[in-house]
Formats: C-alpha cells, sequence, structure tokens
C-alpha cells in the first residue's frame, strides 16, 4: 500500500515572525507620522492666535486636518497590524497541525509497508486509499480551508480600511 497526503495546499506558508515584524514596522510608521503630525499641529497652534486675517477662522479650522489626519493614519496603522498580527496567529496554527498530520502520515506509511499485502491484492498503483489514509487527507483539507479563511479575513480588514481612508479623504 501507498499513503500519499497532499498538504501542497499549505505548503510555503508565510512566517509569523515576519508578519509580525511587518506588522510592527506598519505600527511604528504610523506612529512616526502622526508624531510628526501632532507636532505640526501643536506649532501652529502657538501661532495662531497671533494669525488676524478676514479668513484666520477657515485657515485655523484648516490646520486642523493635519492633527486629524496623523489621529487617522494611527487608525489606519494600528487596524492593519491587527489583521497581520491575527494572520500570523492562524499561520502558526496551521503550521502546527500541518506538522502534526506530516507525522501521522509518515506513521500511517510505515504502518501500511510493514503489514503484509492482502492476498488477491491489486497491482500496484490501483490500491485504493486505506481509510486512515482518507481521513488525514480530510484534515489535510481541512487545513487549506483554514488557511483561506483566515487570508480572506486578513485581506477583508485591509480592504475595510481601503474603504474607510476614501471615505475620509472625501470629507477632508
Amino acid at each position: 500500500m501507498s499513503t500519499s497526503i497532499d498538504l501542497t495546499a499549505t505548503a510555503g506558508l508565510p512566517a509569523p515572525s515576519e508578519l509580525e515584524e511587518s506588522a510592527a514596522a506598519i505600527l511604528h510608521r504610523g506612529s512616526i507620522i502622526n508624531d510628526s503630525l501632532q507636532r505640526a499641529h501643536a506649532r501652529w497652534s502657538l501661532l495662531a492666535d497671533a494669525y488676524e486675517a478676514p479668513e484666520q477662522f477657515q485657515v485655523r479650522g484648516g490646520m486642523d486636518l493635519p492633527r486629524t489626519a496623523g489621529e487617522a493614519v494611527l487608525q489606519a496603522a494600528s487596524h492593519a497590524a491587527s489583521a497581520l498580527r491575527a494572520f500570523a496567529g492562524a499561520v502558526e496554527e496551521i503550521r502546527r497541525k500541518r506538522l502534526e498530520l506530516q507525522a501521522e502520515a509518515g506513521e500511517l506509511l510505515e504502518k501500511e509497508n510493514n503489514c503484509p499485502a492482502p492476498t488477491g491484492a491489486l497491482p500496484a498503483g490501483n490500491v485504493p486509499p486505506s481509510l486512515p489514509a482518507l481521513l488525514l487527507q480530510s484534515r489535510a483539507d481541512q487545513l487549506a480551508l483554514e488557511l483561506s479563511a483566515a487570508e480572506d479575513e486578513c485581506m477583508r480588514a485591509l480592504a475595510r480600511l481601503e474603504r474607510s481612508d476614501g471615505a475620509e479623504r472625501r470629507g477632508l
């Protein structure tokens, strides 16, 4: 008998540590942008009382935009980092389950190779998979579905940021 479990759908998983590092980098950059815009707003605020012109209220209101934009950037970076961290957690769990499946498939292959062939066995290549092999393949297929769901959720979370960002820009 031959046990072959197809795990190709979960091959080449991203490294969770790289996803975590990317999340941290996004959050760090968002913080830097927010801090810069908050400092610019604070500097303007020092001059705002001295600024007198017919359009002073419009200018003062316009100078609030960098402050709110900085806050929006930081919030978007935080949401993006959260989405990547959630995906990293899902990938780590899938990786763990995949390793367990590989070990179980190896054990099953060893067991099937050590069993004598039943009398009247089918020729090589025509042997249907055993029930344990089918169950392992079912679990491998489920892992592929879990990976796809985790990818979809991460993309949906990032797409929500894009939609909210466009709505805020139109309001500026």
